[in-house]
């Protein structure tokens, strides 16, 4: 008992002498924690915060934030979780078998859970449809792209609290029937991936990550620009491959999941392939002026991938999730809301529109774009009756 008393009282010891050691003199360096939180905003006092019992709680709230253990403490904690009782502490995070990490929305997507109905997708591809066809009377042409969702692609590694016998009509379905029925210019490449899985030696999503990997980032990415060559006939400048690295080590997104379990120690990875690419300067060539409106697999082609900067005019912009300005000319814009913007301008002098949405993501299908042109082309064809300027 007495030994058991001298252990507690050393552990409080260490604890609150630790603190102050590692205000001043830093000994426990641990990178900082990755995921998304909100940190505790500085208590405010007032009598009323006080009697209610608010401010109190507020201050325990931002000290226990604030305190220079709190990271390395807060890793210890979720390590000692993972290791000793399999509990992964991120919410978005699920582990299926042999450690691979998948996401809970893009699971739930792939099972048809959040199936949003035949009416609503049939009506988006209409005005979809009108879309494109307008566009292309301005010589503007209009790709959607449909990104794979990792349990579309390796559903072998799921956690077996999933029953795959349970799957449901998707949101997929009903899009990927839907841009055949209506003629869209789009590229699957969810059942364009599951192909390339039968004969392709590298992962096309790593272990740790829930977007595609580097690998299969180049694929889509080289996928892309043959078909913007082709429907628009022109010749963009070169690339090609003249190596590539198979390694353990993950890059950039290929440990996306991981990195937000903040662990002490990171999962092993397993072994991925990437390419090392070569971008041909040639001014004899076309850099297409190109908007991107989409979620977060575009950035494997700006930081993962340089293909955006490299083979795209550099007044091209990214809008991600048509919220706010992501990306354009080598810059990325901090607090630009799209809808600042004037639309007309910022759409009808490019060469290409480019929608792309994963699988997850088409819940929300181009995040109201196509909504805000089809309004604004309809008012531009029909100026006698729709007078009035546009956002």
């Amino acid at each position: 008992m007495k030994t058991i008393k001298q252990l507690l009282f050393l552990s409080f010891f260490i604890i609150i002498f630790g603190e102050q050691i590692q205000q001043y003199l830093p000994l426990i360096k641990a990178p900082p924690l990755r995921g998304s939180f909100v940190a505790p905003p500085k208590p405010t006092f007032s009598l009323d915060n006080w009697l209610n019992g608010n401010y109190q709680d507020s201050v325990m709230k931002f000290y226990e934030y604030d305190i220079s253990l709190h990271v390395p403490f807060v890793r210890l904690r979720n390590q000692i979780g993972y290791s000793l009782f399999d509990e992964v502490k991120d919410n978005g995070v699920e582990e299926g078998a042999q450690h691979h990490l998948y996401s809970t929305g893009y699971i739930n997507s792939y099972m048809g859970k959040d199936f949003i109905g035949e009416d609503k997708i049939v009506d988006r591809v209409t005005k979809l449809a009108y879309v494109q066809q307008e566009l292309k009377k301005r010589n503007i042409d209009l790709i959607s792209l449909i990104a794979p969702g990792k349990p579309s692609i390796v559903p072998e590694y799921l956690p077996k609290k999933y029953n795959l016998s349970k799957i449901t009509r998707s949101n997929y379905d009903a899009y990927a029937e839907q841009f055949d029925k209506q003629k869209i210019n789009y590229i699957d490449f969810k059942k364009y991936f599951l192909k390339l899985k039968l004969t392709t030696k590298h992962p096309l999503f790593a272990k740790l990550g829930v977007h595609w990997s580097g690998y299969g980032a180049t694929i889509a990415a080289d996928t892309l620009i043959n078909y913007m060559q082709r429907i628009r006939n022109i010749k963009m400048i070169n690339h090609y491959q003249i190596s590539g690295t198979s390694s353990r080590i993950p890059r950039d997104t290929d440990h996306d999941m991981a990195v937000i379990m903040n662990l002490i120690n990171e999962i092993p990875s397993d072994t991925l392939y990437y390419p090392n690419l070569v971008f041909v300067k040639d001014r004899t060539k076309t850099k297409p002026n190109v908007l991107i409106i989409g979620d977060s697999f575009v950035w494997s082609w700006i930081g993962f991938y340089p293909y955006f900067p490299n083979m795209f005019d550099s007044n091209s912009s990214y809008w991600y999730y048509n919220h706010n300005l992501g990306y354009t000319n080598g810059k990325f814009p901090e607090n630009i809301l799209v809808s600042s913007f004037n639309l007309k301008k910022e759409t009808l002098h490019r060469d290409f529109i480019i929608i792309i949405n994963n699988e997850s993501a088409l819940v929300n299908f181009s995040n109201e774009f196509i909504d805000q042109m089809f309004d604004m082309l309809q008012k531009e064809n029909n100026p006698e009756k729709n007078r009035g300027s546009n956002r």
